[in-house]
């Protein structure tokens, strides 16, 4: 793993990046979620979500946000996180030229970073949301763009959580005609405190299934 610095629209952009074990490779980036939250690129959550994709043999980059650790600029909302995930999604498949695979997955507030990224950019091939923020929930922006797709929610999450959950994966699925497959992992909430080897293993294990084994 090495340390990078990607220019984005508000200044340098601080990431951790994971080669591929082949020019040809999948890529795979890393949203977090909240810095308002204690989130960034090195939380457990975010780095076990890394791990699963670095462990694969994909080209993995997790990052942080402007305004959050080492990236520049001010904190910014959701637009501005899109526009630095843009930034980071090139970066990514300008180091990959050979490769064509491209997955996204985001946790927490990263998961709607992550399913406007996949609205925008029809190159992404599948994505990983892990227990979506719900001060958020308009998803109006969905349209239909065949994928395939992980929810994985703690089991204990508060109800609204879980309600919101059920919600958006089936508006992915009618609406955006999604293949979604959806995960709620027991004896967990949404900070995974005991269940942090079972995400790891749960994404790992689904985005093996799906890519052949990691390496398309």
């Amino acid at each position: 793993m090495i340390d990078i610095i990607v220019q984005g629209s508000a200044g340098k952009l601080h990431g951790v990046y994971s080669k591929g074990v082949a020019l040809n490779s999948p890529m795979a980036v890393i949203i977090s979620g909240s810095s308002s939250k204690g989130r960034h690129m090195n939380d457990r959550i975010s780095y076990a979500m890394f791990r699963a994709f670095a462990d694969l043999g994909f080209a993995t980059l997790r990052f942080n946000f402007r305004g959050n650790g080492m990236s520049q600029g001010n904190l910014g909302g959701v637009e501005e996180e899109i526009m630095d995930t843009a930034t980071i999604l090139d970066w990514i498949q300008n180091q990959n030229e050979e490769s064509d695979k491209i997955w996204i997955a985001g946790y927490d507030t990263g998961v709607m970073v992550t399913l406007q990224s996949l609205m925008r950019r029809p190159e992404i091939n599948g994505f990983v949301l892990v227990s979506p923020d719900t001060t958020s929930t308009d998803v109006s922006f969905l349209s239909s763009r065949p994928n395939k797709g992980l929810l994985i929610q703690g089991a204990d999450e508060p109800y609204a959580a879980l309600e919101f959950g059920t919600y958006l994966s089936k508006t992915l699925k009618s609406k955006g005609n999604i293949d979604v497959e959806t995960l709620k992992l027991k004896g967990n909430d949404e900070k995974y405190a005991t269940g942090l080897k079972s995400l790891y293993d749960n994404i790992k294990g689904y985005v093996a299934r799906e890519t052949s084994g990691g390496l398309l």
